[in-house]
């Protein structure tokens, strides 16, 4: 089995043979996608009517009252080619380095396009070229128009045409200005004829006052600098980004329907995540229309929608991708400080369900009456305080779960450091918020999932949920991640007490005993969730105890892990159509994939039936742009296959490494490069059905710990910085130093010569 390469990468397009049919969208379009994290495009319309669509991930407007705040689309580009009309249609998204290609032709025509959002500059580039006979083209750069905003366009005397957004009335919190200018190389204005074997080139800048106060000079002066030869050079720059983000890791599990989508979510991600002020919100920037009520004003929803995306990135080596995701929540501090005092009389921080960045809401309710009718069914827009907390306590924690999960793949005390400050306000909460009752800590009035003025008349009659499993679980993540932060920081060790005694002391899952077999239950007991007594394990309880919060698992609770992998064994049997709304159902095509497989591989459920599960899933909605979509939100399910795969070839979340955990046997697969919890980067490869060997890079000099892939037999354990020395038993503990490199295999005893002696 030849070892796996980014070149495989190549193997894996998006193919488009008929137009995009869900652009315009208000969520996931169809079309092929492009981005280098801060600008994004989306290709959409038909052969003679093309049109780019541009969005750009701190375009934001920033008015309280939901929906009317929220990630707002920039504008767009048309490209009209008349001659082209009923052409035939094949287009692509090529993933290995992020550019859309185009071939229509209508005979003799044949007309060509390729266009990349350049990977090191907020340049987007398309090229233009017809073969077989001339045509005319017409442009048409447009601002986005409306929802309060004003624009402009206009020429500049150099040929360089431009637009203007602007969201900058007096009842935003701050303004938000873009200007977008385009530079035509190869030809002459906005209308042209595109001669056989000729190459037309349109380039675009994108600048917002967030990336400078010159927003304007800046875009005309970076295209005024621009010439044939330096786009060949930005063209390098844009290829080599992209070989060395598909080297950060690597995985070949001989099935090339599931790692196409693998890629293709980690493609799809990079491309809309690289802003480290301004982080994708719900849609990334593949907008192709104004974020608003349909699409949850595309903002940043704390109650596991803004964490999701995430989820795979740390298993598959791409830190830099999460860069972005602490800062709007630590922006929020101090707002939540206020929030916790003033609604709840207490310490630590309160967030609530939406947030933006800068210390933006946008989740609270409209300001008018008439709104909040026509959304909510009431015309009390104070709801706590006027803000959408919709029942939940367990925000907050829930956005401690990324950072402990980059924390222990890193042991990066810089950022240790950072994210501190936050980590401490939210034990300041909880320690404040739970009773200490009968030897126990009690979380009261918290519910398990939202509710709000929806729910009818008598909603906030029923806000009191007792001890949710998705709160309970989080804070056993929580308070064991908070020591191990404070530990590693020499940081409050009398806090470290405290700390300990509470998590020694919350309440326990609840669960209930149905005739002999013990059931998850949602809730202790309460009603503000609806009838949460009952037994039935869904997504929301296993991102609590499972995935991403790592509180359970098959070494540190095989007990508790064997009752969640027979809850699990009920979605697998659950016939569609006939759903307990209380359950999970691996036939359900909503919420859920950005969990239910990953902790299914966590708990070391049957892994032939996670792979099949995950394919007819991913066949059931996949799109051409290799997006895998589910019913509620967006970017949030791009983290669910790299996630999954990543946790059958490898965990270590429980402090143990091991490799192929959750694996089938009789297929091969291998991998380079994965990240587990330790800040240690694995590489291994298993053939059939036997691991042959496993290679680790410490990159903090901690201890290894290493169950043994060989059923306790002898291994050779070689370390560049030490010799060579045998080891056996169940686990394989190695000190070792930073950047040390470390190659394990089995030892094989050789057959002895004909006279006697071993070779």
């Amino acid at each position: 089995m030849p070892f796996c390469s980014f070149s495989q990468v190549a193997n894996y397009k998006g193919i488009f043979l008929k137009p995009p049919e869900q652009v315009p969208t208000p969520k996931i379009p169809d079309g092929p996608i492009a981005g280098n994290g801060d600008v994004g495009m989306v290709y959409g319309g038909t052969p003679d009517q093309q049109c780019f669509y541009f969005s750009k991930n701190d375009f934001w407007k920033a008015q309280e009252g939901y929906p009317d705040g929220g990630i707002r689309l920039v504008g767009g580009l048309n490209i009209t080619v008349g001659d082209l009309k009923n052409a035939t249609y094949h287009s692509e998204q090529d993933i290995e380095n992020g550019t859309i290609s185009a071939v229509f032709k209508k005979s003799p025509l044949t007309y060509r396009m390729k266009a990349w959002v350049q990977a090191t500059r907020n340049l987007v580039i398309i090229e233009l070229t017809s073969e077989g006979k001339p045509c005319n083209v017409n442009l048409n750069l447009w601002p986005q128009t409306g929802d309060g905003s004003r624009t402009d366009k206009g020429v500049t005397a150099t040929g360089i045409h431009w637009v203007e957004r602007h969201f900058d009335s007096n009842n935003l919190e701050w303004p938000t200005h873009i200007a977008v200018g385009m530079k035509v190389l190869g030809a002459h204005g906005l209308n042209f004829r595109l001669e056989p074997y000729s190459r037309v080139r349109l380039v675009l800048s994108f600048t917002a006052n967030h990336d400078t106060k010159k927003y304007f000079s800046t875009t005309i002066s970076r295209l005024a600098a621009l010439s044939s030869g330096s786009i060949e050079k930005l063209r390098m720059a844009h290829i080599n980004w992209w070989k060395r983000f598909w080297r950060k890791s690597h995985v070949d599990i001989s099935d090339t329907f599931l790692e196409k989508y693998y890629y293709g979510s980690q493609y799809l991600l990079a491309s809309c995540s690289r802003n480290k002020n301004f982080p994708p919100g719900l849609w990334g920037n593949s907008l192709t229309m104004d974020a608003g009520f349909n699409n949850w004003a595309g903002d940043y929803h704390t109650n596991y929608n803004y964490e999701a995306p995430w989820w795979g990135c740390y298993s598959s080596n791409h830190i830099g991708l999460t860069e972005g995701y602490d800062n709007p929540i630590l922006e929020f501090m101090p707002k939540a400080k206020e929030l916790a005092k003033t609604l709840l009389g207490g310490e630590g921080v309160y967030y609530p369900v939406g947030i933006g960045p800068q210390g933006f809401c946008s989740s609270m309710y409209p300001l008018t009456k008439d709104k909040m009718m026509k959304y909510y069914h009431t015309s009390d827009n104070r709801i706590d305080g006027g803000y959408m907390f919709l029942g939940q306590k367990s925000d907050a924690l829930l956005l401690t779960a990324n950072m402990f999960m980059r924390f222990y793949c890193t042991y990066d005390k810089k950022y240790a450091e950072k994210i501190y400050p936050f980590l401490t306000q939210v034990a300041k909460f909880w320690g404040d918020y739970l009773q200490f009752e009968n030897g126990r800590y009690m979380d009261y009035n918290d519910n398990f999932w939202e509710v709000g003025p929806w729910e009818g008349n008598n909603w906030q009659n029923n806000y009191g949920d007792i001890n949710p499993t998705l709160t309970l679980g989080l804070l056993k993540m929580f308070y064991k991640g908070i020591i191990d932060v404070s530990s590693f920081l020499h940081k409050d060790d009398a806090q470290r007490n405290r700390w300990d005694f509470i998590l020694q002391h919350l309440s326990p899952i609840p669960t209930i005993d149905i005739n002999g077999p013990i059931r998850i239950k949602a809730c202790e007991g309460g009603t503000g969730s609806g009838s949460r007594t009952a037994p039935g394990m869904g997504r929301v309880m296993m991102q609590g105890l499972v995935f991403p919060s790592g509180f359970s698992g098959v070494k540190t609770d095989p007990e508790f892990a064997g009752i969640l992998r027979k809850e699990i064994d009920r979605w697998v049997k659950k016939p569609v159509g006939n759903a307990d709304w209380r359950d999970a159902n691996w036939n359900d095509l909503g919420n859920g994939i950005e969990t239910y497989f990953t902790a299914a591989a966590r708990l070391g459920y049957d892994p032939q039936a996670i792979l099949d599960k995950l394919k007819w899933r991913i066949k059931r909605t996949a799109l051409p742009n290799l997006w895998v979509p589910q019913s509620g939100g967006g970017i949030e399910s791009l983290s669910a296959i790299p996630s999954c795969i990543n946790e059958m070839l490898l965990q270590g979340y429980e402090g143990i490494i091991r490799v192929f955990p959750d694996w089938p046997a009789h297929k091969d697969a291998q991998f380079e490069h994965l990240r587990t919890y330790g800040a240690f980067l694995v590489s291994s490869a298993m053939k059939d059905g036997k691991v042959k060997y496993i290679k680790i890079k410490s990159e903090a000099g901690r201890k290894c710990i290493l169950e043994n892939p060989w059923k306790g037999g002898e291994a050779v354990v070689k370390c560049n910085l030490r010799p060579a020395r045998f080891m056996s038993g169940d686990s394989l503990i190695i000190d070792t130093h930073i950047n040390e490199d470390i190659f394990i295999r089995p030892f094989e005893h050789k057959p002895r010569s004909k006279g006697g002696e071993q070779n």
